[in-house]
């Protein structure tokens, strides 16, 4: 185990594959898109969970991991990445035990588009993260994948 967050879900390891290679594992079910801006983090409030997080969520039918991690990073926070790089799939336990795979991108924008929450963003507030500063709660799943993939990472 890499590391557990509040709501159960474990980290148990990060595979480096090619994104050609996604095929080859059952399972893959959410993509993560971890963005940058002149060196920090983009990070999002999500509201429901009371927590921050990096951007990502489900891969729906018909949509490959590449055009999930574009599309939630859009939904969460409202910004755009012209280009993102893969870099693995991180093996995840869910809190009910069934073991699924997370498709990892990383990006960077040169600026961020303004944030205006409305009732049915999932996420409240979005920032730019140096990843030492004190937010509060970060999920730590999250921050595990980010030390793992990126460099400079904690």
């Amino acid at each position: 185990m890499l590391a557990k967050n509040k709501s159960g879900w474990i980290l148990l390891e990060h595979l480096d594959i090619k994104e050609e290679e996604i095929g080859n594992y059952e399972n893959v079910t959410g993509a993560f898109a971890i963005v940058t801006v002149d060196g920090q983090y983009l990070i999002g409030y999500n509201k429901w969970r009371q927590q921050w997080e990096f951007c990502g969520g489900g891969i729906e039918q018909g949509e490959t991991a590449r055009e999930a991690a574009l599309r939630e990073l859009f939904e969460e926070t409202h910004q755009r990445a012209a280009e993102l790089t893969f870099k693995g799939i991180s093996r995840m336990q869910r809190p009910s035990g069934e073991l699924c795979y997370q498709a990892v991108f990383t990006g960077a924008v040169e600026g961020l588009e303004p944030f205006i929450a409305t009732e049915e963003d999932e996420m409240s507030n979005i920032m730019l993260w140096d990843l030492k500063q004190d937010i509060g709660y970060v999920d730590e799943c999250d921050l595990k994948i980010v030390e793992m993939v990126c460099k400079g990472g904690k």
